[in-house]
């Protein structure tokens, strides 16, 4: 049995290894607290007919043009001043894009913008981390509550 499983010390942190397989229990492990403690009564999933959605649509869009404007699939959550876009677009890698001052001056928050896969890292955990640390004004709640839905984060 011990032949079948190891561990593998990355830079990322340590992923568990099933027959050359690797997993990142301690993602897993992370989701489900995240899941269990999560309190989202401040948090919107904004539907494509939400104006909002469509502001946050634009500025996705506008942000690295001319790829940026091909959107295959977004969603959209929202609380207070602030929200988090999940996109796939047809030629750029998928991304998690943070937004700050929807209602006033809406802008991208370029440097906390999460780009790419994350495999073999479970992408929710991985993808939280990079924002929390980037961006330590997005609220909370938030980042806790958005909850990846494209099948490139699957």
């Amino acid at each position: 049995m011990l032949s079948h499983v190891s561990w593998s010390d990355t830079e990322n942190g340590l992923l568990f290894n099933v027959d050359g397989r690797d997993v990142d229990i301690a993602g897993i492990v992370k989701d489900k607290w995240r899941v269990s403690q999560k309190k989202c009564h401040a948090v919107k999933e904004l539907d494509s007919t939400d104006p909002q959605f469509q502001t946050i649509k634009t500025l996705v869009q506008a942000y690295s043009p001319p790829h940026s404007a091909a959107i295959r699939t977004m969603y959209a959550w929202r609380s207070g001043s602030w929200a988090v876009a999940e996109v796939e677009f047809e030629s750029l890698l998928p991304a998690v894009v943070p937004i700050k001052t929807l209602d006033t001056h809406a802008a991208v928050v370029g440097e906390a913008i999460w780009s790419g896969m994350t495999l073999p890292w479970k992408a929710g955990p991985f993808i939280r981390a990079y924002i929390a640390h980037k961006s330590d004004d997005l609220p909370e709640a938030l980042l806790a509550c958005f909850e990846l839905q494209t099948v490139s984060f699957k």
